[in-house]
C-alpha cells in the first residue's frame, strides 16, 4: 500500500515523529549496553519500559489517527513519568519531546479539503 499526498496529510505525522524520538532517546542510554541492563536495576527497566511505551503510543497516534487523542494523552503521561524514573527524563530532552508530541497528537483535529479540490 502506497501513502499518497492524501493520506498522509489525514495523520497526526509531527506527533506521531516526535513521540517516537521521544521513545529512542530514552531508551537510547539504558540499552547502549545491555549487558548492564541488571546492574542499572530499577531505573533501567522503567527506562525501557517507558521508551516502549511512547514507541507503542507513536504507532497508535500515526496508525489510527481517530484514537490520536487517547495516544497523546498516553504519551504527556509516559512523558512526566519519565522524569523521576528516566534519567530525569532522558535529560529533559527525552521529557520535552513526550509533552510537545503529546500536546499535538491531543490538539490534532483531520483537516477538511479546501473548497474546490476535487479528489
Amino acid at each position: 500500500m502506497l501513502l499518497t499526498h492524501h493520506a498522509l496529510r489525514d495523520r497526526p505525522n509531527v506527533a506521531a515523529v516526535l513521540v517516537l524520538a521521544s521513545a529512542v532517546e530514552l531508551g537510547c542510554l539504558p540499552l547502549a549496553r545491555p549487558a548492564y541492563l541488571t546492574v542499572e536495576g530499577f531505573q533501567g527497566a522503567t527506562s525501557v519500559t517507558i521508551a516502549i511505551a511512547l514507541a507503542v503510543c507513536a504507532g497508535n497516534v500515526w496508525l489510527w489517527p481517530q484514537r490520536a487523542r487517547r495516544g497523546g494523552w498516553t504519551a504527556i503521561a509516559a512523558g512526566l513519568l519519565s522524569f523521576p524514573f528516566a534519567n530525569l527524563g532522558g535529560f529533559l530532552i527525552g521529557i520535552l519531546l513526550a509533552l510537545v508530541g503529546g500536546a499535538f497528537a491531543v490538539a490534532w483535529d483531520p483537516a477538511e479539503d479546501p473548497p474546490g479540490t476535487d479528489q
